[in-house]
C-alpha cells in the first residue's frame, strides 16, 4: 500500500478540513461587529476543492453549509474558473441563486498556490440590514425588491484587494454601513486563515496526495449513506402539515412531501405544496435541496462528521417551479419557515419504519423578536434581532430537550440577557421554561421558552411566531406540544393581545410583550410514563399537577 492510499493519512486529511472551517469559525466568533453573529452564531462555513465539491464544514448552522455550493457555482459560472486568482473574493446573496434570504449573505474566497487553484472557502454569515423596506426583517414583503439589496456573484476583492466602488455601494445602501464594515471584516480575516491553513495542507501533503485521499473519502461517505438508505423498506412515505399564513393572506401554507425509497437512492418530491405566496414565506429552490440533506443527516446516526460531497449523492430533490420551495423572481422569500416544516414532515414519513431513529415534533419556526428604535444615550438607531428556542421532540431513547434552537440552526445559540440588556433599552422580566408545555407522552416532549421583555423607551417590535395551526406533533401516542404565541401587555394594563406576527408595531416605554415559542412532541402514550420521570417533572415544575392527573393519570 503506498503512503497515499495509508488510511492513516486519509483519516487526518479528512479531520484537517474540518478542523481548518472550525478555525474559521473561530475568527469570525470573535472579531464579528453583531451579536448574531458573534453570540448567535448565525452562519456556516464550507471548504470545498477545485471541483466545487465540499470537503468539510463547520458544524454550525446546518441549512446554511448544505446549500454553500449553489453560490460557488454560480460564481464560477459567470466569471469563469480560468479568470479566478488566488485572493480573489465574491459575494452573493440572490435568493433564487442561494436559497438563503437576502440578509444571508455568501462570501467565497479563492485559493491559489502558483496559478494553480487549491480550492474555495465559502462563508454564509446574516447581515444585520441591507436596505430592506422597514428595518429588520420584513414579515409582509410583497416581492424581492421590498427585502433590501439583492445582487449575483459580485467581486469585490481582487488578489487581496477591496473593489472599493462594490464596498461603497454596499454600504450606502445599509443601515448601519459601520456594522455591515465590521461584519465583512471579520468575514475576510475567517478567509484569509481558511487559505492559509489550507495551503499548508497542499504544502505538507502534496496535491496528489490530498486528491487521492478526497476521492477515498467521498466514495467511502456515498457507501456509508447509500448503506443506510438501504436499510429502509422500499415504498412510498407522505406526510402533510401547513405553516399558518405567509404575513400577506391569513391562508394557510400547505407543505406536503412525499419521500420514495428504491433501494440505495432516497427522492424527495414537494409536489402538492402551495404555490409561491405573495408573502414571504417563499424560499429559493437550493434552500429546499439543503432541508432534504439536512433531514437525511439527522435520520443517519453515524452521519457525522462525513458531511461531505459524497453524503448526498444518493438523494433527488424535485419540486414544482413556481412553488414556494422553488420560488421565481420576483416572490418574496425574506422567511423561508416552511423549509423546518418540510425538514420535519420527512423524518415523520418515515416513522413507521424508522421508529429509533426519529424524533417527535421539533422547533420548527425561528420565533423571530426583534426591536428597533432610537437609543436614548446615543440618538443613534438600535436594532436587536433575536431567534428563540423552543422544546424538542421526544424519542424512544427518552424526553426532548427543552429550550434549544430549531433544527435547521444547529450550533445557533441564544443572544444572553446581559448583552441584549447592555445593547438595547429593554429589560428582560423572566426567563423561564413554560409549565405544561412539553407535549405528553411516555417520553415527554421539551419544554418550550416564556421570555417576557419590558420596553425602556419608544421603540417598534418585529415579530414572526409560527406553527400554531400545525403544533409540534407526537408520535406512536404522543402528544402535540405547546402552540407559539406573544402576548403584548400596554403599560398599566393588565390584560394583553396575542399577536403572531407583525411588522413594526409601535411600543411605548413601559409596554410589555410575553413571548412563549413552541413545546416538542411527546412520544408513545402519556399513560406508559415512568412514575418516577413523572414524579420529578411534578417537582421541577415541568408538568403541573393538573395535568398529571388528567393527561398522565396520575393515581391520587
Amino acid at each position: 500500500m503506498s503512503r497515499r492510499n495509508d488510511p492513516i493519512t486519509t483519516e487526518v486529511i479528512r479531520n484537517a478540513y474540518n478542523a481548518i472551517a472550525d478555525d474559521m469559525s473561530a475568527v469570525i466568533s470573535r472579531s464579528a461587529y453583531s451579536p448574531i453573529i458573534y453570540e448567535a452564531h448565525d452562519y456556516g462555513i464550507a471548504i470545498f476543492d477545485a471541483k466545487a465539491r465540499i470537503l468539510g464544514q463547520y458544524a454550525g448552522l446546518p441549512l446554511f453549509t448544505g446549500g454553500l455550493d449553489a453560490g460557488l457555482k454560480e460564481t464560477i459560472k459567470k466569471y469563469g474558473f480560468e479568470n479566478l486568482k488566488d485572493g480573489d473574493v465574491f459575494t452573493i446573496n440572490d435568493t433564487y441563486m442561494t436559497g438563503g434570504h437576502l440578509n444571508d449573505v455568501d462570501v467565497i474566497g479563492v485559493v491559489a498556490t502558483d496559478g494553480v487553484i487549491d480550492g474555495f472557502l465559502c462563508l454564509r454569515a446574516h447581515w444585520a440590514d441591507i436596505g430592506t423596506a422597514e428595518p429588520g426583517f420584513p414579515v409582509n414583503s410583497r416581492n424581492i425588491f421590498q427585502e433590501g439589496m439583492r445582487w449575483g456573484p459580485t467581486k469585490i476583492m481582487s488578489e487581496g484587494k477591496w473593489v472599493q466602488d462594490v464596498i461603497d455601494l454596499l454600504c450606502i445602501n445599509s443601515r448601519v454601513p459601520k456594522t455591515l464594515m465590521g461584519d465583512l471584516n471579520a468575514m475576510i480575516a475567517s478567509l484569509r486563515l481558511g487559505g492559509d491553513r489550507l495551503k499548508w495542507l497542499s504544502q505538507r501533503f502534496g496535491r496528489d496526495t490530498l486528491d487521492e485521499a478526497t476521492n477515498a473519502i467521498f466514495e467511502a461517505t456515498d457507501s456509508k449513506f447509500r448503506a443506510f438508505i438501504s436499510s429502509i423498506p422500499d415504498g412510498v412515505y407522505v406526510a402533510e402539515g401547513c405553516s399558518d399564513n405567509d404575513g400577506v393572506t391569513d391562508d394557510p401554507v400547505q407543505v406536503k412531501v412525499t419521500v420514495t425509497i428504491k433501494g440505495d437512492r432516497m427522492q424527495v418530491d414537494t409536489t402538492g405544496s402551495s404555490k409561491q405566496r405573495p408573502g414571504n414565506l417563499n424560499t429559493g429552490f437550493p434552500n429546499t435541496v439543503s432541508a432534504v440533506r439536512l433531514a437525511l443527516a439527522l435520520l443517519y446516526p453515524e452521519a457525522e462528521p462525513d458531511i461531505n460531497d459524497g453524503s448526498f449523492r444518493a438523494i433527488d430533490v424535485i419540486s414544482e417551479p413556481g412553488s414556494i420551495f422553488h420560488a421565481q423572481d420576483p416572490a418574496p422569500c425574506m422567511r423561508p419557515h416552511p423549509v423546518m416544516l418540510l425538514l420535519d414532515l420527512i423524518i415523520k414519513a418515515l416513522a413507521p419504519v424508522l421508529p429509533e431513529h426519529v424524533a417527535a415534533g421539533l422547533p420548527g419556526d425561528s420565533w423571530n423578536v426583534f426591536i428597533i428604535g432610537q437609543h436614548p444615550q446615543t440618538g443613534r438607531t438600535f436594532m436587536s434581532g433575536e431567534s428563540l428556542d423552543g422544546g424538542w421532540g421526544a424519542s424512544s431513547r427518552g424526553d426532548g430537550v427543552s429550550c434549544v434552537i430549531h433544527s435547521a440552526a444547529g450550533d445557533f445559540r441564544n443572544i444572553p440577557v446581559e448583552t441584549l440588556e447592555n445593547r438595547v433599552p429593554v429589560r428582560i422580566n423572566r426567563m423561564q421554561f413554560g409549565v405544561d408545555s412539553g407535549g405528553a407522552g411516555e417520553f415527554r416532549g421539551g419544554q418550550n421558552l416564556v421570555k417576557e421583555y419590558e420596553l425602556l423607551t419608544d421603540a417598534g417590535i418585529t415579530l414572526h411566531f409560527d406553527r400554531a395551526k400545525t403544533p409540534q406533533w407526537g408520535l406512536f401516542g404522543g402528544q402535540h406540544g405547546a402552540k407559539p404565541k406573544v402576548t403584548v401587555v400596554r403599560a398599566n394594563e393588565t390584560e394583553g393581545e396575542v399577536i403572531r406576527k407583525v411588522e413594526q408595531l409601535p411600543m411605548k416605554a413601559g409596554d410589555r410583550f410575553i413571548a412563549e415559542t413552541g413545546g416538542g412532541g411527546g412520544f408513545g402514550d402519556p399513560r406508559k410514563r415512568s412514575p418516577k420521570l413523572l414524579q420529578e417533572d411534578m417537582l421541577n415544575g415541568s408538568v403541573s399537577e393538573q395535568a398529571a392527573k388528567s393527561v398522565y393519570h396520575k393515581q391520587a
